[in-house]
């Protein structure tokens, strides 16, 4: 299995658990602005992310750097867990670079 597989499988186990960690965190029943806003962005980076993965053809291409971004934006604004898996797929991407 090359690196790029295992790219594509950690961030794509990443955006899952990052929406699994959405639904099961939205259990309060008082939603302020920043609440709303950070179900929004973590809804847009985890279905662009599957996106990525999951189309046949290219939606935009699996870069190591869209992942380490992506994952650090998850971890600081939305899923710890799912933006760890996400940072770890663009590092193993980084480290099939040539």
């Amino acid at each position: 299995m090359s690196n790029e597989d295992i790219m594509k499988v950690l961030a794509a186990l990443g955006a899952i658990i990052s929406l699994i960690e959405l639904i099961l965190g939205y259990d309060e029943r008082n939603l302020d602005s920043s609440r709303v806003i950070l179900l929004v962005i973590s809804i847009l980076l985890a279905t662009f992310i599957l996106l990525t993965i999951i189309t046949p053809h290219k939606f935009i291409g699996v870069n190591w750097l869209i992942c380490v971004v992506f994952g650090i934006i998850m971890i600081v604004y939305t899923s710890l867990i799912g933006g760890i898996l996400v940072l770890i797929a663009g590092f193993a991407g980084y480290a099939e670079r040539p």
